[in-house]
């Protein structure tokens, strides 16, 4: 596989600015983050660049998974933002992401599909972190729209919502789309029916990542939303 030239990736970077011109034409209000989001994010893989062989040289597997949970942090952080209380929501993403993806990882380790080594677990542990962030800000942003719902419909709506992204990325794998891990195993030179195999274990365990993530932080934020309305409640009848 060809190295990519530094032209190349200017060139690119420059398509940024389509959306943002889209966002600014269509008075979306858009435009600022995504140029935030696409600097921030360039920078991160540019530092995460020079820093991966410091990574995947560490040895010590307590090390590891405290640098996966400060991943973990940064998401919980990055997603409080769609909450009702950034503080509360905070502590509700960080149980609900941890829980789903330390479950999938050992998961992966009991049926030997990654070894215990940091090469490994840190960009599974990433892949994993990024899948159930999204669905439990889905969750957040969807709880935080329609409080007024009743308690069933109000956990459906939520849920549903958080695992659409994924369920429609199930119809379409393979027919409309090559994922990118198999991609990028196939243009390593992989066998491509190895790389399937691989993809379908990826593909199902996110699947499994997202809705056990989106359960657990509707649950626990529904307990939280439901004690802010008892308060107000309680504060009202007492003025």
């Amino acid at each position: 596989m060809q190295e990519i030239s530094n032209l190349a990736l200017f060139i690119i970077l420059l398509f940024v600015f389509v959306p943002i011109i889209i966002s600014m034409n269509q008075k979306l209000g858009m435009g600022k983050d995504i140029l935030y989001s696409s600097i921030r994010g360039f920078i991160q893989l540019l530092l995460l660049g020079f820093f991966i062989s410091f990574l995947f040289s560490l040895e010590n597997v307590f090390v590891v998974f405290g640098y996966i949970f400060l991943m973990m942090i940064i998401a919980s952080l990055n997603a409080s933002k769609r909450g009702m209380d950034r503080k509360k929501s905070f502590f509700i993403l960080l149980v609900g992401i941890a829980l789903s993806v330390l479950l999938c990882i050992c998961i992966w380790l009991v049926f030997e599909i990654i070894p215990l080594e940091a090469q490994y677990l840190i960009p599974v542990g990433g892949m994993f972190i990024g899948n159930a962030m999204i669905a439990g800000a889905v969750v957040l942003e969807a709880m935080k729209n329609n409080p007024e719902m009743e308690e069933e419909f109000l956990k459906k709506n939520a849920i549903k919502i958080a695992m659409i992204p994924t369920v429609d990325m199930l119809k379409t794998v393979g027919l409309i789309q090559i994922p990118g891990t198999m991609t990028g195993m196939i243009l390593a030179g992989a066998d491509p029916f190895g790389s399937v195999k691989y993809q379908i274990f990826i593909i199902f365990t996110l699947l499994v990542v997202s809705s056990l993530a989106a359960i657990i932080v509707c649950l626990l934020n529904y307990k939280y939303i439901m004690k802010e309305v008892s308060v107000q409640q309680d504060t009202s009848i007492t003025l």
